[in-house]
């Protein structure tokens, strides 16, 4: 192998699984490995849900554009790794190959596409691993700060909004905060604030988060389990309230990807939900952290003699119960 290990990335259009894989590459070795990518039959553009994602994390990739492979870099590669291109890819005896099982992004949204790129980071990361390089930067971004940057919420100046455990002492605060969401109307169907032991006994003890600015209480997060059998533990619903005055300041997006970072590192693998569709806010939130719609329900319940309807959506872990 040369001082510095070099690997070609090749799918079939050069416009998605080997454009984020390089991008992936480059990022984490630096100058420590050589990467090139390329196609059998290479598309008009590089996929922009691929750029989108990618962007997410730090990476811009709206740069490259799709080339087909050549033999000169097949030839000058240590590792070849393919992606769903077959026979189209080349094979020169000798040489080590790889073949990576990934869904093709082609005409995918961004929310497909994130597990895909999260899927080829990590095997970017253990084949650098095998080649016996050190990344050059350092962990993979954590959900929160990729959900900043999904939302453009930059980490560039310090941020007036801090995420902590709540405390008990939190309560009042809380309960305020959430006294505005049942009167606003659209975010739920309680019409009382319960009392503190009965919201106690309703959420998880490990999730609960309060986010403050300047020490005062402006939003809180928590999940409920949704079954008690054992087949649905790793399932919680979540609730996210954020004060009235904080509004449109990136708490709830800060609040929400701190509960998935927590929920995750807890094995928990599935946050659902349920929105009403008029709470537009709500509802581009907990897309933009991932979730997916899984339908309507029809007038499932009245508010204040009016029947609704619930957006229900969910967001599937990547990490948690693989």
């Amino acid at each position: 192998m040369t001082e510095r290990p070099a690997v070609l990335f090749l799918c079939v259009h050069n416009a998605g699984r080997s454009q984020m894989a390089l991008g992936w590459f480059q990022h984490l070795a630096g100058d420590r490995a050589v990467g090139w990518s390329g196609g059998s039959e290479p598309g008009d553009e590089v996929n922009p849900s691929a750029v989108e994602a990618m962007r997410e994390v730090g990476i811009d990739i709206s740069r490259e554009f799709p080339k087909p492979w050549t033999e000169q870099a097949v030839r000058s590669a240590d590792v070849v790794v393919t992606m769903g291109c077959g026979d189209a890819c080349p094979v020169f005896p000798g040489k080590r190959y790889e073949d990576w099982t990934l869904d093709d992004p082609a005409g995918l949204g961004v929310d497909a596409v994130r597990p895909i790129r999260d899927a080829i980071e990590r095997r970017v990361r253990t084949l650098l691993a095998e080649l016996g390089v050190r990344p050059a930067v350092g962990p993979a971004v954590g959900p929160a700060a990729r959900l900043d940057a999904r939302l453009g919420v930059s980490d560039a100046a310090p941020s007036p909004v801090g995420v902590r455990p709540m405390r008990v002492e939190d309560w009042p605060a809380v309960a305020e905060i959430y006294a505005e969401g049942i009167a606003g109307g659209d975010a739920t169907f309680e019409t009382e604030v319960p009392s503190w032991a009965g919201w106690d006994a309703a959420h998880l003890p490990d999730h609960r988060l309060v986010a403050e600015v300047d020490g005062t209480v402006v939003g809180w997060t928590a999940v409920s389990p949704v079954s008690g059998r054992c087949v649905y533990a790793g399932v919680v619903e979540d609730s996210v309230y954020v004060a009235e005055s904080a509004r449109g300041r990136g708490v709830g997006r800060r609040l929400l990807a701190a509960l998935v970072e927590s929920t995750e590192n807890a094995g928990i693998w599935t946050i659902q939900t349920g929105i009403f569709p008029e709470n537009e806010p709500s509802l581009a939130l907990h897309r933009a952290a991932g979730f997916r719609v899984l339908g309507v329900r029809q007038r499932p319940g009245q508010l204040r003699g009016r029947w609704r309807d619930v957006v229900l959506l969910e967001r599937r872990s990547t990490v948690a119960g693989r």
